[in-house]
């Protein structure tokens, strides 16, 4: 049996980013330990041509997963 996480114990273990570029939105959520599936998922959509998100967009959150946000 999982344990179940109380909501507030949830929302203190998951992230988000949003930004804004070409027109799109972008909302990322993920839980704590789950960024190296974040970062395949980006590298793979920036890698699509039929994708907006780009190269830089990908470079952008792997900086904010890395370093946090400024």
């Amino acid at each position: 049996m999982e344990p179940r996480v109380s909501g507030s114990q949830q929302q203190i273990n998951q992230h988000q980013i949003s930004f804004q570029r070409n027109g799109h939105i972008w909302r990322l959520q993920w839980q704590c330990g789950e960024e190296e599936t974040l970062i395949d998922t980006l590298a793979a959509l920036a890698g699509d041509p039929d994708c907006p998100l780009d190269a830089f967009d990908q470079a952008l959150v792997e900086k904010h997963l890395r370093y946090g946000p400024k």
